[in-house]
C-alpha cells in the first residue's frame, strides 16, 4: 500500500518507514504538521497513518479532510475512549495506541485495504465499556446485535427474524450509531459487556 506518515517525530517516522517498507509497502509522503498534512494531494497514498498530537494543531481536526484523499488510520499516544470515538465519528478508518506490537499495525492495513475499520482490541473493549448500555436500542436493533454477537449474518438474521437483509443491516447501522460504535468488533465487544448472552 502506498502510506503517508503525518507525525511530528522525525525518529518515530523513521522506525515506521523501516517497518513498512520491510512489509512490502511504500511511503509515498512524510510530514511533520497539521498545516503540511494538508498538502497531501488526493490519490497520492490509500492510507494516511495519523498521530493525533502535532505541533501546531490536533490531528483530530485534520481527518475530515485527510479521509477525502485517503483513509486515515491513527496512531497516537492517547488510548482513551474519547479519542478513539470522536476519531472515529470523524471519520477515521481506524485506531491504534503506539504501544501496539509492529504486527498489530501490519493488521490494521490488511483489514483497511480489504475496506474494513480496524480498532485495537485493547481499544475496542475499552470503547464497549465506557459506551452507553442497551437501553438506548430498540427491541429489534437489539435482537439484531444479539444475533451478529453469536456470529449469524445479516442474510440469517434477516431469515431468523422474518425481515430483509436490508432491514437488518439498517438495524446494525442505527444500533453502532446509537452505542457510538464504528464497527462489528466493537459492537460485538460491547454486547458481551452489556448483554446477557
Amino acid at each position: 500500500m502506498r502510506i503517508a506518515l503525518i507525525e511530528d517525530h522525525a525518529v518515530v517516522r523513521a522506525g515506521l518507514r523501516l517497518l513498512l517498507e520491510a512489509h512490502g509497502h511504500q511511503v509515498v509522503a512524510e510530514y511533520g504538521s497539521a498545516a503540511e498534512a494538508e498538502r497531501l494531494p488526493e490519490g497520492l497514498a490509500e492510507v494516511a497513518i495519523l498521530d493525533l498530537a502535532l505541533p501546531d494543531r490536533p490531528g483530530l481536526s485534520l481527518i475530515p479532510r485527510l479521509r477525502r484523499r485517503a483513509k486515515v488510520l491513527v496512531l497516537s499516544l492517547h488510548a482513551d475512549p474519547a479519542h478513539v470515538r470522536e476519531a472515529l465519528r470523524l471519520g477515521a478508518h481506524g485506531y491504534l495506541s503506539k504501544e501496539v506490537a509492529d504486527s498489530a499495525l501490519l493488521d490494521a492495513l490488511a483489514a483497511l485495504e480489504r475496506g474494513l475499520r480496524y480498532v485495537e482490541p485493547r481499544l475496542a473493549g475499552a470503547l464497549a465499556e465506557s459506551g452507553p448500555g442497551p437501553e438506548r436500542l430498540s427491541l429489534r436493533e437489539r435482537q439484531v446485535v444479539e444475533l451478529l454477537s453469536r456470529g449469524y449474518s445479516l442474510r440469517q438474521i434477516a431469515e431468523r427474524l422474518g425481515i430483509s437483509e436490508k432491514t437488518a443491516s439498517t438495524y446494525k447501522a442505527r444500533a453502532l450509531d446509537k452505542l457510538g460504535l464504528a464497527s462489528l468488533p466493537e459492537l460485538v465487544a460491547w454486547a458481551r459487556r452489556h448483554l446477557e448472552l
